[in-house]
């Protein structure tokens, strides 16, 4: 058998082979009815959907000494070993979600920039009224004067209104970073309350002041 000859075998053999191939691959595709094809991947297929609460076994050999390490993820795991919830990636924004630029630290800017958007109607002041009982009460106390239950253990917590008040003249935006990142031993609150219920607060906060002079 000459070359020629050969070769014309060979590519024969490889164009029954592809058409094979292609034609096997064709007959598991359904587009009829309820009934899938043969399937390839299962890993795809059978993809493991972990609640926010569960046990995620592939965060299990994570290790945790002061930093989270990455796991078997492509994802950093934020609740430790066997945790499920995972830490958004570096620049990510998540929807209807405006990010926060301006830093920590620069209180003055935010007082500059920040306006509180909301008018103080009844309805804002009452939902004021609930985050602030909800979130602030604890030390600041109910009426401000920075006499809540955990008082005893933690001294010195700044009073909101009265007239020895240190933020009395306080613009809104300052409040309003101060909820957001944090100040001192007091952690932020952007996670626990959206924007609007911050200003919402805020305006409460301003009524309870009016109250305290």
């Amino acid at each position: 058998m000459d070359k020629a000859t050969k070769m014309n075998s060979l590519t024969r053999i490889l164009t029954v082979a592809i058409a094979s191939g292609a034609a096997l691959l064709l007959s598991q595709c359904n587009y009829a009815g309820n009934q899938s094809g043969m399937h390839f991947f299962l890993d795809m297929h059978d993809s493991p959907a972990v609640e926010s609460q569960e046990e995620d076994p592939s965060t299990l050999d994570e290790v945790y000494e002061g930093n989270y390490e990455k796991t078997m993820g492509s994802l950093e795991s934020w609740g430790g070993p066997g945790s499920a919830a995972r830490t958004a990636p570096e620049g990510t924004v998540p929807r209807n979600k405006t990010p926060y630029l301006i830093p920590a630290a620069d209180f003055d800017r935010a007082a500059a920039e920040l306006t509180n958007p909301l008018r103080p109607t009844k309805e804002v002041l009452e939902l004021g009224q609930k985050k602030y009982n909800t979130y602030c009460a604890a030390c600041h106390g109910n009426t401000g004067m920075g006499d809540g239950p955990v008082t005893p253990r933690f001294a010195d917590i700044p009073a909101l209104t009265g007239p020895d008040s240190l933020v009395l003249d306080w613009e809104d935006g300052r409040i309003f970073h101060i909820i957001t990142v944090g100040r001192a031993r007091m952690r932020p609150y952007a996670a626990q309350t959206t924007e609007k219920e911050r200003w919402a607060i805020i305006h409460y906060i301003n009524l309870l002041q009016k109250q305290g002079q």
